[in-house]
């Protein structure tokens, strides 16, 4: 009984984890492995604010501690050259400032928790509600996924 107990809890952590790691996906992949609907949104959110709250707390601190750096250097280095931007980060910037957060948290779900987090974390850290609103997104993202595979399958039985 105790090993059965064990095994769930270890169940749930692995698609806690895969929910941070590929979001887009458990929702379908717990629906198939035959989980209820509200298992699932639960399951995904806990990881979505889990992965939300780690990568966004840890991009900041990082983005805060290059800038420091990087303003340490620019008084030490004395040429005048500027860094190149990527073909990328280029659309990217684009993309943010034509957008901005409301935006981001629009195609969060389709980029995946870490990659939406550390760019809010790049981005928008001076806004103190930006974890918020990504955690209410992906939440948002879960319930919609969640009913999206859920209709497939009972389309498909």
């Amino acid at each position: 009984m105790g090993e059965s107990v064990i095994s769930i809890i270890l169940g749930y952590i692995g698609w806690v984890l895969m929910s941070i790691l590929k979001f887009v996906i458990t929702p379908s992949l717990m629906i198939a492995a035959g989980y209820s609907w509200w298992e699932v949104i639960i399951v995904t959110t806990i990881g979505a604010v889990i992965g939300v709250l780690l990568f966004y707390n840890a991009g900041k601190a990082i983005f805060t501690w290059w800038s420091k750096f990087r303003a340490n250097s620019k008084r030490q280095n004395t040429s005048n050259k500027k860094p190149k931007p990527t073909k990328g980060k280029r659309k990217f910037i684009l993309f943010k400032d034509k957008y901005g957060l409301p935006g981001l948290i629009l195609i969060s779900g389709a980029l995946s928790v870490p990659i939406s987090a550390v760019l809010g974390a790049k981005y928008f850290r001076h806004n103190k509600k930006t974890p918020l609103y990504l955690i209410v997104a992906f939440m948002c993202w879960a319930c919609f996924l969640t009913f999206v595979s859920w209709r497939v399958k009972e389309g498909i039985s």
